[in-house]
């Protein structure tokens, strides 16, 4: 298909509509993108739920932000971003007027609940906010920390009031008592900082003193609520109970022990005759307060349970949980009314499918979840596993996808239809795994945690068996990561133990070991595509790279924390590397330098993959999500389009003023769009040109003008380029020499896979010219017209605009000054034709001899001396000549100056390129002098001797004055 200059634009202003479209039809899963994400799966994890008073909303925290709902209709209003970490906490106001939020980022953040705007950001806390909680009247939020205390903040001004202390661990929850005397919380933690808390505290709201510390619970207390009628506290913790005790007197009044794992969660029912409860074996139970008897069982989440809530009325609990859903139950008969999707667990790994469409994700709620890359959509989700997967991977013809878990087990899937096919069982927990070349073995690396396992082995199945082909014993502690060579005969493993051991596949032999830095382990490893370079990351923060011929080091990179997974593009060039900070950086794998570092996650980052075609980097984190990093964006993210000059002082009215598009480091662009806005009465677009930064068989496409503004466009056909450069040069005509200011919009970069990104953009401010005192008639240039107001006003005294020197006296020196800066002002003097208008040759004469006579040697005075000579000199032209007409080429008109050495009769005819005449120019008897001005110069409407217009075209005009003559060429573009 042939390509127009037309279709091309089209091409170019089509990129535009779609990129800007893309920005407003997203779904909820694309709010708030990070800058250089084209897209995100998921909405991050769910943590705590809670009802508006009036329970038309339910908020919900998780590893993004405050997610916002609709409680009829269950769609997602808002996503409320700020905190730069999970939010872990959400309260409404009594009045509904205001959210307020906790999160791990130390940080309580309080936000209009109608306009759902930020109002106040509250700091105070040194550590991560696990809950926040209103008194009842509003006035105060209580927030519980890791810091060990609970503080009180004013709710209108978020300066604070108080600080609770005595907790000596991680205080996890806390709430008011109904009538606002009272706080209580509840700690727990693994006793890092000092001390092991399982208490729960009751605290005076008035003196801020502690009323009784309640004890008998062996596990952390994770969550306490007070019975509505404030008789009770229930307190729900790790060591699988709910206590409730007696508010008034501290004591233990009922244990509920149903529950068979860590219970992280416990509220009252509106009007105090339920308990729920929720937590690790996924199941809401509803309890009879009086009895202590359960009432019901809510089950069908998958997952372990973060929060449960009631509505107002009663008749609705909310619950959120791991495995990505909100879900709403009927609170009188346990029944499941709806549930909200799109939430996910924690993501530990993540791999492309071949072809690219297809992206694997796998986590902490025990699925492996396949995603359509081109939709950003859930595709299926398989479960299977006990326990979260850690580790995955396609198998080499993309048939197959192999997950390893927590669960002990290999379990491979089928990638097309999602069924099972086959079960490999470990001695202890999968961490990593990893296909052979020839698909026929699969290796996997096993440890624990707590490092009390002896099995520290790679275990190797063959797939086709399933049988356990053999174990590879050296490593001292756990097996993080596990690859094959692309050639398959060197199986590569990381561990903590601080090597990376290199295996013989055919012989399970050990053939070497690359030492890391001691105590400090080895979290994964890679090999390059063309085999010739082992990269790992390690703890110490850094990835190292090997030689693979000589084991020998080659390079460190630097990260910013523990590096959790690497990558190499599939063409080598760059690898990619995550951290536990949630940060992604890419290196140049020929100069190892750093080229960009991403930031977007909110968590622990653990996996990272380039897809097939190498246009992407995914990227999953313990934030639930996986974004996905388009590299044309990445590259372009500090990418600048300005102007050059970026500041300049006005050019007097009728000039022109050039400015250059430039682009400062742009990587792998092929084309781009850029709308020139500028100050219609300041300015008239002149021309523009394409620059030298694209390649040179680039097109530019028809600029499109309009009131103040011009679009520019210009695509590569072939080829891409990096860097500084030019994009483009325009040229302005200034119609009123004032300040002004060019602005660029609607800049788009484009690459030549399609992709596209909008750069950072500058301004260029035009300045008002500066006021110069030799502009005698003050209309904003100094010309021959200042020169002849100095000359009328010669021998003045006192205050006069002419006296340039203020010395009282409009003299020679003043004459001078003013011709020096005519100098600076404007073009060589012999330009200022329109001298003739206004002097003779007598005048100048006289002032050139009256300036030497000052002998002064000022600079400024010399320079105005020569000016004056070379005035003089424009009196008397040395040769006869024709100079070029101007415009050109023009449409309609032109004017054909010359000069002429001596007085003759001058003509001018004009003829076409095959010699026919057009036009003859009869101008007479003309004195000696230069005819340059458009009231000196021979002037042509565009018509021949009949008065028509002629056609678009090179014509030749030709100078006759005496016996001289001379041609030159113009041109007429209509």
């Amino acid at each position: 298909m042939k390509t127009t200059r037309f279709s091309i634009f089209l091409i170019l202003l089509l990129v535009s509509t779609l990129y800007l479209s893309s920005t407003f039809a997203q779904d909820a899963a694309q709010w708030s993108l990070p800058n250089g994400v084209r897209a995100r799966l998921g909405k991050g994890t769910i943590g705590a739920v809670q009802f508006s008073p009036d329970s038309t909303r339910l908020a919900g925290t998780g590893s993004i932000g405050v997610w916002i709902y609709d409680t009829d209709s269950h769609k997602e209003l808002n996503l409320l971003t700020g905190h730069t970490e999970e939010v872990s906490s959400v309260a409404y106001s009594p009045d509904g007027q205001t959210i307020a939020s906790g999160g791990w980022d130390n940080t309580v953040r309080l936000w209009d609940a109608e306009t759902e705007q930020l109002k106040t950001t509250i700091t105070g806390h040194t550590s991560r906010i696990n809950a926040v909680a209103y008194s009842p009247d509003g006035s105060t939020i209580a927030s519980a920390s890791d810091d060990h205390t609970v503080r009180l903040w004013d709710a209108e001004t978020g300066q604070p009031k108080a600080t609770l202390t005595g907790h000596v661990d991680f205080v996890q929850s806390v709430a008011y008592s109904p009538d606002g005397q009272t706080i209580v919380s509840g700690a727990g933690g693994w006793g890092w900082s000092g001390g092991i808390d399982h208490t729960v505290r009751l605290w005076d709201v008035e003196s801020q003193q502690l009323k009784a510390t309640l004890t008998g619970h062996t596990g952390w207390v994770e969550s306490v609520a007070y019975a509505p009628d404030g008789r009770t506290v229930a307190s729900a913790s790790s060591d699988r109970t709910v206590r409730l005790w007696d508010a008034e007197t501290g004591q233990l009044k009922t244990t509920i022990t149903e529950h068979t794992s860590s219970i992280v969660t416990v509220t009252y029912s509106p009007d105090g005759q339920t308990i729920a409860s929720a937590g690790w074996d996924n199941t809401v139970r509803l309890w009879d307060v009086i009895s202590g008897q359960p009432k019901a069982n809510l089950t069908g989440h998958t997952s372990w349970i973060r929060s449960v809530a009631y509505a107002r009325d009663g008749q609705t609990i909310a619950s959120g949980s791991a495995d990505g859903t909100v879900r709403l139950w009927d609170a009188s008969t346990g029944q499941l009314r709806d549930s909200i999707t799109g939430h996910t667990d924690r993501v530990n790994a993540i791999a492309y499918s071949h072809d690219g469409n297809t992206l694997a994700t796998g986590g902490w709620d025990n699925a492996l979840h396949l995603w359509d890359t081109n939709t950003k959509q859930l595709k299926t989700s398989l479960t299977g596993h006990r326990d979260w997967i850690s580790a995955l991977t396609y198998s080499p013809d993309g048939r197959t996808i192999a997950t390893g878990a927590q669960d002990r087990t290999v379990q491979l899937w089928n990638a097309s239809t999602g069924q099972p096919e086959a079960t490999f069982t470990a001695p202890n927990w999968v961490s990593t795994i990893a296909y052979s070349p020839d698909g026929r073995t699969i290796a996997a690396g096993s440890g624990a945690w707590n490092h009390t396992s002896d099995d520290h082995a790679v275990h190797l199945w063959n797939t086709t068996t399933g049988q356990r082909k053999d174990d590879l014993n050296g490593h001292t502690s756990w097996v993080n990561s596990v690859t094959y060579s692309p050639d398959g005969r060197t199986l590569a493993s990381a561990s903590d133990d601080s090597t990376v051991r290199l295996w013989d596949t055919s012989t399970g032999q050990h053939k070497g070991t690359l030492n890391g830095r001691e105590s400090w382990g080895m979290t994964t490893v890679v090999y390059s595509p063309d085999g010739s370079t082992i990269a790992a990351g390690s703890q110490d923060y850094t990835i190292r790279l090997w030689d693979t011929a000589t084991n020998s080091p080659k390079t460190i990179l630097y990260h910013d924390d523990i590096v959790t997974s690497i990558t190499y593009s599939v063409d080598g060039n760059t690898i990619a590397g995550i951290s536990t900070s949630g940060t992604v950086r890419l290196w140049n794998t020929t100069t190892g330098l750093s080229i960009v570092t991403l930031t977007g996650h909110k968590h622990i980052g653990r996996s990272v993959a380039f897809s097939p075609d190498g246009r992407t980097l995914a990227s999953g984190s313990y934030d639930g999500t996986v974004l996905l990093w388009d590299l044309f964006l990445v590259d372009n993210v500090n990418t600048i389009v300005r102007f050059a000059p970026a500041t300049i002082d006005s050019p007097r009215a009728g000039e022109q003023i050039t400015f250059n598009i430039d682009i400062i480091e742009g990587r792998n662009i092929a084309g781009y769009q850029a709308t020139v806005q500028f100050d219609e009465t300041t300015l008239r677009y002149v021309s523009s040109e394409k620059g030298d930064y694209l390649p040179e068989d680039a097109f530019a496409v028809p600029p499109i003008t309009t009131t103040g503004a011009v679009t520019l466009g210009t695509t590569a056909l072939s080829g891409e380029s990096n860097g500084d450069g030019t994009l483009a040069t325009l040229t302005f005509e200034v119609i009123a020499a004032k300040a002004s200011t060019l602005t660029l919009s609607e800049v788009i970069l484009t690459g030549s896979g399609g992709s596209s990104s909008r750069p950072q953009v500058e301004t260029a401010q035009i300045n008002e010219p500066p006021e110069l005192k030799e502009d005698i008639n003050d209309d904003g240039e100094v010309n021959i017209q200042d020169l002849v107001l100095v000359a009328a006003n010669f021998g003045a005294t006192g205050e006069n605009p002419a006296d340039v020197n203020g010395d009282g006296t409009v003299n020679i020196i003043d004459l001078t000054l003013v011709a020096s800066a005519l100098g600076e002002a404007a073009a060589a003097p012999p330009a200022h034709a329109s001298v003739l208008e206004h002097l003779t040759a007598s005048e100048v004469e006289q002032w050139l001899r009256e300036a030497r006579q000052a002998n002064l040697s000022d600079p400024t005075f010399q320079r105005g001396l020569q000016v004056l000579a070379q005035l003089l000199a424009v009196f008397a032209p040395k040769e006869t000549a024709l100079l070029a007409n101007y415009p050109n080429p023009f449409n309609p008109e032109t004017w054909i100056p010359y000069q002429l050495a001596e007085p003759a009769a001058v003509s001018i005819s004009i003829h076409t390129v095959d010699g026919k005449l057009v036009r003859t120019l009869a101008l007479g008897n003309q004195p000696a002098g230069i005819y340059q001005i458009r009231n000196r110069a021979a002037y042509w409407d565009g018509r021949n001797g009949l008065g028509e217009s002629v056609a678009s075209g090179v014509y030749f005009y030709t100078l006759t004055a005496g016996n001289f003559t001379a041609t030159r060429k113009m041109l007429i573009r209509k």
